[in-house]
């Protein structure tokens, strides 16, 4: 992918029709790459109106919050995609199966434990209690050695 590409966008242009076949192109050659993808929430004032509170009500963090999803290139290098300001009751895996249409089947991610589950999502095993992961399972979750 050539250097001077600093962000590249799946999400469709509402000008012209013609762009639809450099979206193609962009998302095909997306699909060479492993993405990372990752979520993050960000605490707001409490709503005034009760439906937005409600809507908007974090209960993992008992607080009220706006969820962003980020989906990068590998090494973090160049940002693919950037979701912002949904709201704090949805999980991270939901979040990303909204997202997920705008890229290939064929396109592969990684991301936390959050994203367990999803067949797409390559996610680290977990160290167990008190041992240490072997090399093959480090090897396996993208972990160095």
């Amino acid at each position: 992918m050539p250097n001077n590409w600093r962000i590249i966008t799946t999400k469709p242009a509402r000008t012209s029709k013609k762009n639809s076949s450099d979206q193609e192109i962009v998302k095909e050659i997306l699909t060479e790459y492993e993405l990372i993808i990752d979520s993050y929430e960000q605490a707001i004032e409490r709503p005034q109106k009760y439906e937005k509170q409600k809507e908007y009500y974090s209960g993992k963090k008992k607080n009220h919050k706006r969820k962003s999803q980020v989906i990068l290139l590998p090494l973090g290098k160049n940002i693919v995609d950037i979701e912002a300001g949904k709201p704090g009751k949805k999980s991270d895996i939901n979040f990303f199966r909204e997202t997920q249409q705008r890229f290939s089947p064929k396109q592969k991610f990684t991301g936390d434990q959050a994203y367990l589950g999803e067949p797409a999502i390559k996610t680290p095993k977990k160290k167990p209690k008190n041992q240490e992961l072997s090399s093959q399972e480090k090897f396996r979750s993208g972990r160095t050695c």
